[in-house]
Order: C-alpha cells, then sequence, then structure tokens
C-alpha cells in the first residue's frame, strides 16, 4: 500500500532539485474515507505517526524518480495529534540529500505537528 496514496491528496506540490539535494512542498488534503483513518480512532481519527514517515518516502520516491525505502529513523518529534481537519491545507516539507539523509516537517499556519530525519536507500 502506498501510503501517501491511502492517506492524503496532494494538492499542489513543487519541487527543485540543487547540486543533487531535492527540496519539495506539498499541500495536502486527508482522505476521509481511508480505512486508516476509519480504525485509528474511530470517532476521533488521528494520522498514525509510522503513516506520516511512510507518506515522506512515498513522496521523496515520486519526486525523485527513484523507488526510495526507509533504511533508518535517525530523530522523530511529533508535536501535537494531526486530525484529518489538521491535514487539509497542511504543509509537507522534505529536503533529500545525494547522501540519502531525509529531513520533513509537516505543518498548518504555524503549528509544527512533525519534525523528523530520516536515512534512505534508492
Amino acid at each position: 500500500m502506498k501510503v501517501l496514496e491511502e492517506l492524503f491528496k496532494v494538492e499542489r506540490a513543487a519541487f527543485e532539485d540543487v547540486e543533487g539535494t531535492l527540496r519539495v512542498a506539498a499541500t495536502l488534503s486527508a482522505r476521509r474515507d481511508s480505512a486508516v483513518y476509519r480504525g485509528h480512532f474511530p470517532g476521533s481519527p488521528v494520522t498514525p505517526g509510522v503513516a506520516m514517515i511512510g507518506a515522506v518516502v512515498d513522496l521523496l520516491s515520486q519526486v525523485s524518480g527513484k523507488v526510495l525505502s526507509l533504511r533508518k529513523v535517525n530523530s522523530v518529534k511529533y508535536l501535537g495529534m494531526m486530525s484529518p481537519d489538521d491535514v487539509d491545507g497542511a504543509t509537507l516539507a522534505a529536503t533529500l540529500t545525494p547522501d540519502g539523509i531525509a529531513t520533513a516537517t509537516y505543518t498548518k499556519n504555524s503549528t509544527t505537528y512533525a519534525k523528523m530525519k530520516l536515512t534512505l536507500n534508492s
């Protein structure tokens, strides 16, 4: 299952490659009919943290044109629960360096929901 497609719709995305470092910013909306939201948690859905990590890998794979996989979670900080309402209009900003280090944040307005640093394999 592609996590990005299961949970989120990418409304807009912009990316650039600067000397081998890929930067992408995507504006998201929630797919409220997702089985993940129905089960996590019924009546009060929130976006699972592991799914947020998976969506970063999926987005960077799409933009880079490579099949990327998660090798290591270097660090992750979940700073707030992200409901489907919070997802709507949120930005997923991610960077991928040539050596496979990815950083990402989920933000909406002045709220940061998650920050992460990952190591990816291609």
